[in-house]
């Protein structure tokens, strides 16, 4: 009796969380009209080893809608050991927005590399993308018109993960991503924010003179460290802005390892987490990802009511994934893969309770640096 009463908490708590970020989801955006007003807005990007994708960045942002004369582009080189700062030099004579910056040799890691490039900044609205990431034609102008509506200092749009080879394996880590990414951005447009995306937000200058900091315990996660600062001050001035104009595109990891790698990085910063919203999520998926594998132990044991338990566990979460995942299908392009959900499912659980474990005691590589 004690092990279904916990069972049906868990999974009432899981039903919660979906239910506010689906609620968040069909939430009417804020009205974007044409504004007349044109902010001087720098785009910062850190780029370390990128020859492969810096010229399709470099392009996307070169035909941007808003206003020429209103942007910079300064994008520093992150001690590429390959050919992007040549590419980046390239696309600096051709247009005289791209300010190409190089990290001196004392400088370690992105961090470091974003805080020279935003000494160099003179916009009052900073935005910042990745160097491995494409923006629609009106990303500026989307961003500039929220930041004058709202008035508000942090902002952030949403990512669409993308495929190569549209393989099974992609489609998986799409489905992946885009849980995150759903429940993220619902949560946030009812005030709930916990989490964000470096790759696509902005803030305006004089959050950043007030309030921008680093976390140095931490390789990675400054962009949602921001995001709990800016609400520790006020979480009315974030925004997120689910119109598709501010959302950019990013390709989902190409392998088994690069993937688990990737997800290594991103959970390793967690337990910097204060925000209540952030550690609230943290535990309740991994709550249910944690008794799901624990019954699912106990059944494969010959534990009737694990099995009884397991089953109902399994249904809860996998209807209210199913559910948001058919809601935000047409917006991040993943009505093909909803077939795959319940397959999806079936490992979900299990590699959420021990990719945490993983990154407790591995160090892993990105772009030939040690994370942690």
């Amino acid at each position: 009796m004690t092990l279904f009463i916990a069972s049906i908490f868990i999974g009432y708590c899981y039903l919660l969380l979906i239910a506010f970020a689906i609620r968040g989801w069909i939430k009417k955006e804020i009205s974007t009209q044409p504004e007349h007003s044109y902010p001087f807005c720098s785009v910062i990007i850190a780029a370390r080893n990128e020859e492969s994708s810096i010229s399709d960045v470099c392009i996307c942002l070169s035909n941007q809608s808003y206003n020429y004369e209103q942007i910079e582009f300064i994008i520093i080189n992150d001690h590429s050991q390959d050919n992007t700062l040549q590419i980046l030099q390239e696309f600096a004579t051709k247009d005289k927005r791209f300010i190409i910056l190089d990290a001196p040799q004392e400088s370690t890691g992105k961090k470091q590399a974003l805080q020279i490039a935003l000494s160099h900044a003179k916009g009052d609205l900073l935005l910042f993308t990745d160097a491995d990431c494409l923006v629609p034609e009106n990303w500026i102008e989307t961003y500039v018109v929220h930041y004058l509506q709202t008035k508000n200092s942090f902002l952030f749009g949403n990512v669409i993960p993308s495929l190569s080879k549209n393989s099974i394996l992609e489609r998986f880590f799409q489905l992946d991503f885009v849980g995150i990414l759903a429940v993220q951005s619902g949560l946030a447009k009812i005030g709930h924010a916990f989490s964000c995306n470096g790759a696509n937000m902005a803030i305006s200058k004089q959050f950043y003179q007030n309030s921008y900091n680093t976390n140095s315990t931490y390789t990675s996660g400054d962009d949602v460290f921001l995001l709990h600062t800016a609400k520790q001050k006020d979480k009315r001035t974030i925004s997120f802005i689910q119109n598709p104009d501010a959302a950019i595109q990013t390709a989902v990891p190409k392998t088994l390892r690069e993937f688990i790698k990737q997800r290594i990085r991103w959970t390793s910063k967690s337990g910097g987490y204060k925000d209540f919203d952030a550690i609230a999520v943290a535990i309740i998926v991994y709550s249910i990802c944690l008794a799901l594998t624990t019954l699912f132990v106990g059944m494969c044991c010959g534990s009737v009511n694990a099995l009884i338990c397991f089953i109902l566990l399994f249904t809860i979460k996998t209807i209210a994934d199913f559910a948001i995942f058919a809601i935000t299908a047409n917006y991040y392009k993943t009505k093909k893969s909803l077939w795959l959900v319940l397959p999806f499912q079936c490992i979900y659980f299990f590699y959420i309770t021990i990719i945490p474990i993983f990154a407790m005691v591995i160090s892993t590589q990105w772009k030939n640096r040690t994370i942690h």
